[in-house]
């Protein structure tokens, strides 16, 4: 019994020191090593006669944006040329020909990510 006992409080030490070494190193890492900004999806909104989609966008340093169209189902429907923007924000006006009434997404894509938003589109 005293051999269990011995074991026992020597693996629960063991654990404990690993257990404080990943809170530690995790703490560690999220000061020192944050997130990477990324482009950021301020508002789309709707613009009517003529129908188009105004998107107000941010981006923290120059880069290549994909701006898209996909149905409610998230299927692609239309994709606008990409564009190079600097840093800061920028607003876009897409036109939006042809579109019937109901819900759509925006998709904003980038090198590293992808924003999706929903919009609907009444009465053009």
């Amino acid at each position: 019994m005293d051999n269990l006992r011995t074991a026992l409080l020597i693996s629960l030490s063991i654990l404990l020191v690993v257990v404080l070494y990943k809170r530690f190193k995790r703490a560690v890492m999220a000061r020192d090593r944050p997130a990477p900004l990324h482009a950021e999806l301020l508002q789309v909104e709707v613009m009517y006669h003529p129908v188009r989609l105004r998107v107000h966008l941010s981006v923290p340093w120059e880069q290549e944006i994909h701006p898209g169209l996909l149905s409610d189902a998230h299927a692609p429907l239309h994709r606008w040329p990409s564009r190079q923007v600097a840093p800061g924000e920028h607003v876009l006006e897409l036109e939006l020909d042809g579109r019937g009434d109901g819900a759509y997404y925006f998709e904003l894509a980038t090198a590293t990510q992808r924003t999706e938003r929903r919009f609907k589109l009444l009465g053009a």
